[in-house]
């Protein structure tokens, strides 16, 4: 599972931010989305490691390393 958690200014985690991955290249031209749960966190899971954009309310906000176990955190 990858998950990314959006917190504030504050380091609380921000429930009901929409969290939308874009995986690139020929094998993996997909995207998902997840919405983060109460304490920030969307998680994500069934995918093969590679770069990801990640996008948190249609913001780009760059690209990371998807890999099962890993974790990002973005603050909104």
């Amino acid at each position: 599972m990858f998950s990314v958690r959006v917190v504030n200014d504050n380091q609380e985690g921000v429930s009901g931010i929409r969290v939308r991955l874009e995986f690139s290249g020929i094998t993996r031209g997909m995207s998902d989305d997840a919405y983060t749960d109460d304490q920030g966190y969307a998680e994500f899971d069934g995918y093969d490691p590679g770069e990801v954009d990640v996008y948190v309310d249609g913001s780009n906000m760059g690209t990371y390393s998807y890999a099962d176990g890993d974790s990002i955190t973005i603050t909104r």
